[in-house]
């Protein structure tokens, strides 16, 4: 055994056993003159030793000398050079040893481990590596937890003041049915869905469900989605923020969620089904079985979820569904009834549908088809609208009369049965700097050219929807322009510019020459604007598409609105023309009774004006124009029931169909020069068939109606 060396100073020698043994006299942490500068190993962090992993920590120097038996690697040429009293030394440590510590000064022991030791030696010092890298700084599995949540997302967050919720009195009948919902806890479906389109009051039904089951004592937690805002926009934070405010019900659930995350700091990063079984089902399961029944169903149970659409994933939202379902509707442990409303975009409406895992599951409300919120929208206009006359200076707005009755029933139709309509009107005419009659009278007059914007925000809901409803179609289908389709199944489907004839979207499927289900993929991402309605009761049924808002139309048919999501009517007509040229092109043109349709009620129209002038009508155009006259004659039978006024379409004036018709036959496909000079040099030739043609028609169309007593009804002697 080596003999413990004397100590003769109050300056200790101080040996590494790694190195050469060198005469070093001075104090531990004092670097003498003329002498070498000790380098001190640098210890791999990443690399195991035999007993212990170094982590070094910035301190205050200290008066100690440390060796350690970490194994430094040692080519040839070191281990010839390494002093054997130090490789004996490294040779007989088995653990971190201290060797000799003493103080150099008063000054110094301030700042050491042990200020008011003296002349001390301590062997055989072992660190602990088991709680490497932690300290009291650490947070813990609760703070954790908190700085992944989102407090904006919850109903009564600062950041959400003044929330949409519904007026007294309003929407009272679809509030009932909710509130009834989550206190009937004996009903099997524990899952609510509500879905509606955009503006119809989601929110703000969710907002009011959330005061009165707060007001209950029965809400235990809430997330409400914002697609403007970074922090609930996205996925992560939901388990995160729902665990946080169960937790914050039951102490025991606290503790138990905060070990979840004291065990596993990386939790956030994973799965939310991972999330949902460690962060609340096993808590809850731990609670259940140290408490009795009666207390566990006397904890708060309401879950709400809002705004599901406005997670910007929508592959995250499907997850969010099957996690609902898998964790919590298949798990009785857990007392919750879960309230979700949405707009009905892909995933919500993929799970409800009637093969979707939720059909069956879900409890659902489809706000838009099932209530009408014309008269709870009447009623709050009325009462806002007087509240906000009597608050004003200006005499009119304090009239009885103000606003009339008419103006109110105008914003009404407007409205579409939609809140956020009457919503926007009640915010734009509740400016404190002017008067709300003018600002009334500008929201019923409004044309593109005022400088005023009331429905600019409606017009930014409209258009974050629709573009990210292109950028996803066009994505899939290139070659093809989803605003001008949307507008040629609009403008088809809701009879503008047909007579008043609707034609069902397979019927324009068909037109267009795209596949069966094409208004499917076009209006995937518009559910919360568009509905498809059934109007001929058929097999399959004939469905035509649907706007849910009339401000949403105004919308699409305003340029100064709609900007560079703006279609001109006459890229629709002539869209619509091209289509139906192709389509006499085809040689089953006949066999199909909507393609007939097609040519008889939206060509033969007077598009033209009368004497104006048309080109060559040619072989080619002839062959179609021959085509023509069968549709009309194979569509009109379909008419010879009917009364006479179903014959009133052929009214059109001769000359300015005509005029239209050739035009649009010819100058669609003979662009080039070539043909131009052909039509310029044959312009006699065309007063002849002209003619002809005329001819022909008129006898069309008195065979089609000879039980007509005057033919000046079809408009002849005006031809």
């Amino acid at each position: 055994m080596t003999p413990k060396p004397k100590v003769t100073s109050s300056k200790t020698p101080l040996r590494w056993p790694w190195s050469k043994k060198r005469n070093i006299d001075g104090a531990v942490g004092q670097q003498l003159k003329d002498q070498p500068e000790v380098q001190i190993q640098q210890v791999d962090l990443g690399r195991e030793t035999n007993s212990v992993r170094i982590q070094p920590v910035p301190i205050e120097p200290v008066p100690v000398a440390i060796a350690t038996n970490y194994a430094n690697p040692l080519n040839s040429e070191e281990r010839g050079l390494e002093d054997p009293t130090s490789r004996e030394a490294r040779a007989s440590m088995s653990a971190l040893e201290m060797t000799q510590a003493t103080t150099a000064s008063s000054a110094e022991a301030s700042s050491s481990f042990f200020p008011n030791a003296r002349n001390f030696v301590v062997k055989r010092l072992h660190v602990d590596a088991s709680h490497h890298g932690s300290n009291s700084n650490d947070p813990s599995g609760w703070e954790r937890l908190l700085q992944n949540t989102a407090p904006n997302a919850l109903h009564d967050s600062e950041y959400r003041f003044d929330p949409p919720k519904c007026d007294e009195d309003t929407r009272v009948e679809v509030t009932g049915e909710l509130m009834g919902w989550i206190q009937d806890r004996e009903s099997p479906q524990r899952l609510l869905c509500m879905t509606g389109a955009a503006g119809s009051g989601k929110s703000a039904l969710q907002q009011t469900v959330a005061e009165e089951c707060s007001g209950l004592d029965i809400l235990a937690s809430t997330f409400f989605f914002s697609s403007t805002d970074p922090t609930r926009n996205t996925m992560s934070p939901v388990i995160p923020t729902i665990a946080y405010q169960l937790g914050s019900n039951h102490p025991t659930l606290r503790e138990a969620i905060s070990e979840a995350v004291t065990k596993d700091p990386l939790i956030f990063k994973k799965s939310l089904k991972t999330q949902m079984h460690r962060l609340i089902v096993r808590p809850f399961e731990d609670l259940s079985r140290t408490i009795s029944k009666a207390e566990l169903a006397a904890l708060p149970y309401a879950i709400l979820i809002d705004g599901l659409d406005e997670c910007t994933d929508e592959q995250r939202q499907a997850e969010l569904l099957a996690t609902i379902d898998e964790c919590l509707l298949q798990n009785d442990a857990l007392p919750a009834r879960i309230f979700v409303a949405s707009r009905p975009e892909w995933a919500i409406r993929s799970a409800l549908e009637d093969t979707g895992y939720l059909h069956q599951k879900a409890y659902h409300i489809q706000l838009s088809d099932q209530y009408d919120a014309s008269s709870d929208i009447r009623r709050t206009l009325w009462r806002r609208l007087r509240e906000l006359g009597r608050q004003s200076g200006d005499p009119r707005a304090q009239s009885p009369s103000w606003p009339s009755e008419e103006d109110i029933e105008t914003l009404v139709v407007n409205a579409s049965g939609q809140f956020i309509y009457a919503a926007m009107v009640i915010k734009f005419l509740s400016e404190r700097r002017s008067s709300p009659v003018d600002r009334l009278r500008v929201v019923l007059t409004w044309t593109p050219e005022d400088r005023v914007q009331p429905f600019a925000a409606l017009d930014l809901l409209y258009t974050n929807i629709v573009s990210a409803a292109k950028e996803a179609y066009e994505g899939a289908h290139p070659d093809r322009d989803f605003l001008l389709l949307l507008r040629v199944y609009q403008i088809l489907g809701d009879g503008s510019w047909a007579d008043g004839l609707m034609f069902a979207v397979t019927e324009v499927n068909e037109l267009l020459d795209l596949e069966e289900n094409a208004d499917r993929w076009l209006t995937s991402d518009l559910r919360s604007l568009v509905t498809m309605v059934r109007f001929v009761e058929t097999d399959p049924p004939l469905e035509h598409l649907r706007f849910y808002h009339k401000s949403f139309a105004d919308f699409l048919n305003s340029a100064g609105r709609s900007k560079s999501l703006f279609v001109p009517g006459s890229r629709i007509v002539e869209f619509v023309t091209v289509s139906c040229i192709r389509v006499l092109d085809r040689d089953d043109i006949c066999t199909s009774g909507a393609l007939s349709a097609f040519i008889c009620h939206f060509l033969l129209r007077p598009y033209g004006t009368t004497g104006s002038g048309s080109p060559l009508l040619e072989a080619v155009a002839t062959t179609r124009w021959e085509k023509v006259e069968k549709c009309v004659s194979e569509d009109s039978q379909r008419y010879r029931l009917a009364d006479s006024h179903d014959f009133l379409f052929f009214k059109p004036v001769f000359d300015g169909l005509l005029a239209f018709l050739s035009r649009a036959l010819l100058e669609h496909e003979n662009r080039d020069q070539e043909i131009y000079q052909r039509i310029k040099s044959s312009y006699d030739k065309w007063e002849q068939i002209s003619r002809s043609t005329e001819e022909k028609f008129r006898e069309t169309l008195r065979s089609l109606a000879p039980s007509l007593d005057q033919p000046t009804s079809l408009g002849l002697d005006a031809a």
